[in-house]
């Protein structure tokens, strides 16, 4: 049986994509933080691990690109999880709400609502939604926002249903390890790269995949945290490294650039 880490407790999203990959019959281990999650699998504690890494709306987790850098993890799986969000609370009416505690993603997700319904209610962030959950459930005229099996897990009661400010709000979700993902037809490659300092570096990089005709389908840029001024690009493709024209392309764009780290290839997310 596998042994998968995510970001926790029981009942976060991240909970709720890792069953949604490998089911509920896997063994599944949560972790403090999306960084404990890379290292229980770095340590072999865990067998995979699933970190949550952009937004529809609010963009990309940045720690999870930050920590692809730093661990040297593969991608082996990507899920798209439609999310909503609900007020959860051991009060009866949403008149008794003083405080909200919620994950800083889920906050910045509900922010019009919030703003529309709740303007004078004082709102903090938490490490996670199960963790606000759980204050919920001890503390009087308190509420959280997460999801609905936040609810049975800590006897909350649902005052407000659906309160996203998108109604397709989603975040994309990746599995990471160290195994390889064969080719189905149905591919996507992730990449790091770091540029060398020289004009068009960028525009010659991107070119090897222009060239061949690949697409595009996202690039992020990061800081990079040892050097100032200095970026880290990530960018997902179509097609999968064995292919030959993607192979092609990625030794072009190795000659341009410093560093080119190939994050893996593995099946699109539904």
């Amino acid at each position: 049986m596998e042994k998968i880490a995510y970001l926790g407790p029981e009942a976060t999203f991240s909970h709720m994509a890792a069953v949604s990959l490998y089911g509920r019959s896997a063994s599944l281990y949560p972790a403090d933080t999306i960084e404990d999650v890379f290292e229980m699998v770095e340590k072999d504690i865990c067998d995979l691990g699933v970190v949550p890494v952009e937004n529809s709306y609010e963009g990309a987790v940045n720690i999870t690109l930050d920590l692809f850098y730093k661990y040297d993890l593969r991608i082996c799986a990507e899920n798209y999880l439609r999310i909503r969000h609900n007020l959860l609370s051991r009060e009866e009416y949403d008149r008794d709400i003083k405080k909200i505690y919620s994950h800083p993603m889920a906050l910045a997700q509900c922010r019009l609502w919030l703003r529309a319904n709740m303007p004078d209610i004082s709102v903090a962030e938490v490490s996670s939604t199960s963790l606000a959950a759980a204050m919920a459930a001890k503390e009087p005229g308190v509420a959280a926002i997460g999801s609905k099996d936040l609810s049975r897990i800590y006897g909350l009661r649902v005052l407000e249903e659906n309160i996203e400010d998108h109604p397709d709000n989603m975040t994309r979700f990746v599995s990471i390890g160290r195994r390889h993902s064969p080719p189905t037809g149905r591919d996507k490659t992730s990449l790091l790269f770091f540029l060398s300092d020289r004009p068009g570096a960028l525009y010659k990089a991107l070119g090897a995949l222009a060239e061949r005709g690949i697409n595009m389908t996202k690039i992020e840029s990061r800081p990079m945290r040892t050097r100032s001024w200095e970026y880290l690009f990530f960018t997902d493709i179509e097609g999968h490294e064995e292919d030959d024209r993607i192979g092609e392309a990625l030794r072009d764009m190795e000659k341009e650039c410093a560093l080119l780290k190939r994050l893996g290839s593995y099946p699109k997310g539904g």
